[in-house]
Parts: structure tokens; C-alpha cells; sequence
């Protein structure tokens, strides 16, 4: 596994499903990295969209179509607040 942390911020979250895309950059970028429930390790496990996202991306390759897998992710609860500012999170997807 790469030992090498990426910060990222939660992007989209299907709570139903357990599972969200990690974005890596500003609003345009195109870095994005699947999580699941399963793969966060502290923080909460009902994530919300725009809470700023730890982790470590899995050295298996994904399958075609497929975002890399964010795993060992911790999710910084408090972010939320001053990342849906900061980012203009809040409207519509």
C-alpha cells in the first residue's frame, strides 16, 4: 500500500449505498478516488458532503471505468462548515 496521504474533500456521498467520490484540488480538478463506509477508519460513519477527507489510495489497480479506491481514510468532522464555504458547496449536485 502507498504509504503516502492525500487530503481531498468529500464530493458526493450516497449514504443508502455507503459510498462517495473523494476530490483531490480545486472544483475543476479531475483527481477523484472512490470510498467506501468499509474504508474509513475514524472520523464518522455517516459522512456528509464536503468534509475534508485522509487517506491513502490501495495499490490494487482499479477495473476499467473504475476511480482508484481511497482507503485507511479519516474524515475530519469538523471540516464541513468551513469547507462548503470556502468551496461554495451547498446547492444542487
Amino acid at each position: 500500500m502507498n504509504d503516502e496521504k492525500k487530503v481531498g474533500v468529500l464530493h458526493h456521498w450516497n449514504d443508502g449505498r455507503g459510498f462517495g467520490i473523494v476530490r483531490v484540488g480545486d472544483r475543476s480538478s479531475l483527481e477523484r478516488y472512490f470510498l467506501h463506509v468499509s474504508k474509513i477508519k475514524s472520523g464518522t460513519a455517516t459522512p456528509e458532503r464536503g468534509m475534508a477527507v485522509r487517506f491513502r489510495v490501495s495499490t490494487k489497480p482499479p477495473a476499467e471505468g473504475q476511480l482508484p479506491q481511497a482507503v485507511d481514510a479519516d474524515i475530519d468532522v469538523s471540516s464541513i462548515k468551513s469547507t462548503q464555504e470556502s468551496d461554495g458547496v451547498g446547492g444542487a449536485a
